[in-house]
């Protein structure tokens, strides 16, 4: 080669990630990144179920009670991953360059801020419990354990905050192993200490939903450590020093800039299914078991999307990776493939939830006033299963972009343009009552697939400077 010629960049094609994802198939990449957030999110999920089980086989009162405690700990955990979807964009980006130094420096400004977010979080919803409960309309025995549960759940909130983020920051580098062992090991927590202090023998036992809320906790703060533990010794590829957690506003701008949008997102998407709430409890006066009802279905209807949401964490993962690799079409071919067995999954889901909705209620409860209204709800959003992860899928491909901007956007037409006043027709209006909520509720997700996946397909998220 004559002296001083340029030699030209390698393409795209040749390029190829590093750390646990070096030298493996496309399809390879995306299982090896799904397979353990499914695995911690069935274990994640199993958290939230044996709280909803405990409940159902405590009292209608009991299940009617967590049922509004679960939603402000689906915000406090909304709010609180907002951080960690900003921190994982940085991450992706940078891991997929191959700046180590940039990922290490993003991860301590996000457990900085996780801290700073799950105080905040846990001091307002601690000081809110009683005023949220009043208007959801829970009154009687169910308040005061609403109110306790959300106490002390708001206690848990710092120590959830780290848990969620710094899980984040490792998927976000290619190590989904991590996060599962940290979730295998506090659902042993969970279900250990809440069984025990439900139905232990005194003094420990008898403690009902305290007792329940007490076990969540309880696994937060043992998940907070093991978080940090794999995080400060350098197990999972990105490492964590006490120099990186000072204030670095360059970085933290980075991850805010993210961040913010996706927080915007999150509340508006919670405000928008509190609203269903507050109209689910208006129907309570007429009849008592449709909180518990409603939340007895969503927990059965979230064992369709747990794989879905693995996947979205793969499609995420791989897009900020190949857009950091400067290769935007395997990027595209990676949101693609997870769409495709996301939406076959939960299609099945769909089916089997349309042929025994029964069967699967009775899992979680065995009392016979929420049998007779669940198990409805559940066959009626068995038919929107495939809208519903493609809405998941490609949001989550395109957050890993870092295009949480127009997410934010997207989720605030679909919900407040058609989730909320369809609900509120069919339940409200037209006297469909709590099957009218879930009509208009699935009727928004069906729509939602499709502005979805019409913004993955005009490719906009590529271009997305993070």
């Amino acid at each position: 080669m004559p002296e001083g010629q340029a030699v030209a960049a390698p393409p795209a094609e040749s390029k190829e990630l590093s750390g646990h994802l070096a030298g493996l198939t496309l399809p390879k990449q995306v299982l090896v990144l799904a397979i353990w957030p499914f695995f911690e999110q069935l274990l994640n999920f199993m958290v939230g179920m044996v709280d909803t089980y405990l409940a159902g086989h405590l009292s209608v009162e009991a299940t009617n009670a967590i049922a509004p405690a679960s939603y402000i700990g689906w915000l406090m955990g909304l709010l609180q991953m907002s951080v960690g979807i900003g921190a994982a964009a940085v991450i992706a980006r940078a891991v997929g360059g191959k700046h180590r130094r940039v990922a290490n420096a993003a991860l301590g400004q996000a457990m900085l801020l996780s801290i700073f977010v799950g105080l905040a979080t846990g001091g307002l919803i601690y000081v809110l419990a009683p005023s949220v409960t009043k208007l959801i309309g829970i009154t009687g025995p169910g308040f005061d354990m609403a109110v306790g549960y959300l106490r002390i759940m708001a206690l848990g909130g710092p120590f959830c905050s780290i848990m969620l983020v710094g899980a984040a920051c490792l998927r976000a580098a290619g190590d989904t192993k991590s996060p599962f062992i940290v979730l295998a090991i506090i659902n042993v927590v969970n279900v250990v200490v809440s069984s025990m202090l439900v139905y232990g023998p005194q003094p420990f036992g008898g403690h009902g939903v305290a007792g329940i809320a007490w076990g969540t906790a309880a696994a937060w703060f043992v998940g907070s450590i093991l978080i940090m533990m794999f995080l400060i010794r350098d197990w999972g590829g990105i490492r964590l020093r006490w120099m990186r957690m000072r204030p670095h506003w360059h970085t933290m701008r980075r991850i805010v800039r993210v961040a913010v949008s996706s927080l915007f997102e999150s509340i508006g998407m919670w405000g928008g299914n509190f609203t269903v709430l507050v109209w689910v409890g208006q129907l309570g006066e007429q009849n008592n078991a449709v909180w518990g009802s409603h939340m007895i279905a969503i927990r059965v209807e979230a064992i369709s999307y747990l794989p879905c949401f693995a996947l979205a964490i793969a499609a995420s993962t791989l897009t900020g990776q190949y857009l950091g690799l400067g290769d935007p079409q395997r990027a595209k071919h990676a949101g693609r493939l997870c769409w495709g067995w996301g939406a076959l999954i939960m299609g099945l889901a769909g089916a089997s939830f349309l042929l025994f909705p029964y069967a699967w209620c009775s899992i979680v409860t065995n009392q016979q006033p929420l049998l007779d209204t669940a198990p409805h709800l559940l066959w009626v959003c068995g038919w929107v299963q495939i809208f519903l992860a493609t809405a998941i899928v490609l949001s989550g491909a395109m957050r890993g972009a870092g295009d949480t901007r127009t997410t934010m956007i997207l989720t605030y037409i679909s919900i407040y343009g058609i989730r909320l006043p369809m609900a509120y027709l069919f339940g409200i209006v037209l006297g469909y009552g709590i099957n009218g909520i879930w009509y208009g509720l699935c009727i928004e997700l069906f729509i939602r697939g499709f502005i979805f996946g019409g913004r993955y397909l005009h490719g906009g998220w590529a271009k997305v400077k993070v």
